[in-house]
């Protein structure tokens, strides 16, 4: 049974290690302004693109000219959530060659409050884009509030899911560097045929089969249907597989369960090398 002051230690920990994070994330100006502008820049050549395609009435999938921008403007959205993985890396780097990491895994810090810690900070200085684009596309697609709470679900679990896997990176960039580029080319080609802000129609057939079994093209086609639902009930429903509901549920808890043993077992057995 945990102790109230066991309790009151790890709130404490996890506040000090927000404060921290947000702080060091600010420090640099410039590039917290890059940070928040290169989702949009990105996607906007996704746009004229589709633009063009969808005004001459063509549909791909359940992609059309009535919701293109809507998919965008969620893809926009997760390009801010997808960039935790790299922000844990960045993190743990930089305490690394600081000479300040082995201080912070000396001290009695529990490993989920690392996890929780840089999920929450990234939240926090992600809210100002996250909640204007929530706000712009409640605005021009709005919805019940029952569909907007599974779609915040969905959100967070995917959000959650991608903290796990910065996390488990994050193991061998402080242990055994050597690795991680090998992890970054796995991790481009999965995401490459992830779909996250194009249908997976739009691909050659013969792609087709690395699309339907990679788990995170599931995450983000129900990302979109979560919201489309509200709109098109029918049509939403019809994309909706057991294996989106599957997945959704199972891979975020498990994603976590391994982050967190691998982090602490890489970590005792090779420790921090490589400085």
């Amino acid at each position: 049974m945990l102790k109230i002051s066991s309790i009151k230690r790890y709130y404490r920990q996890l506040l000090a290690f927000i404060e921290k994070n947000i702080l060091l994330s600010l420090r640099i100006k410039s590039d917290f302004f890059l940070r928040m502008l290169n989702p949009f820049i990105s996607l906007l050549l996704l746009f004229f693109i589709y633009n063009l395609l969808f005004r001459q009435g063509l549909t791909i999938g359940y992609w059309n000219h009535d919701n293109y921008a809507l998919f965008l403007l969620i893809s926009i959205s997760l390009q801010f959530t997808l960039s935790i993985r790299s922000r844990y890396n960045t993190l743990f780097i930089r305490e690394k060659y600081w000479k300040t990491l082995s201080a912070t895994m000396v001290a009695p810090v529990n490993r989920f409050t690392l996890l929780a810690g840089v999920l929450v900070s990234e939240l926090v200085i992600n809210s100002i884009p996250l909640i204007a684009l929530f706000v712009i596309t409640l605005i021009l697609y709005p919805i019940s509030i029952l569909f907007i709470f599974f779609f915040l679900l969905v959100y967070f679990l995917i959000y959650l899911t991608f903290a796990s896997i910065g996390l488990f990176m994050s193991a061998f960039s402080i242990s055994n560097e050597k690795i991680v580029p090998y992890i970054r080319l796995i991790m481009r080609f999965v995401m490459l045929f992830s779909c996250v802000s194009y249908p997976k129609e739009i691909l050659p057939s013969e792609f087709s089969y690395f699309v339907l079994i990679n788990p995170f093209y599931y995450f983000f086609d129900l990302l979109r249907l979560m919201w489309y639902i509200g709109i098109d009930f029918d049509l939403a429903v019809s994309y909706i597989t057991p294996v989106h509901l599957i997945l959704i549920i199972l891979l975020p808890i498990l994603f976590t369960i391994i982050a967190l043993y691998v982090f602490d077992s890489v970590y005792k057995k090779y420790g921090i090398t490589g400085y």
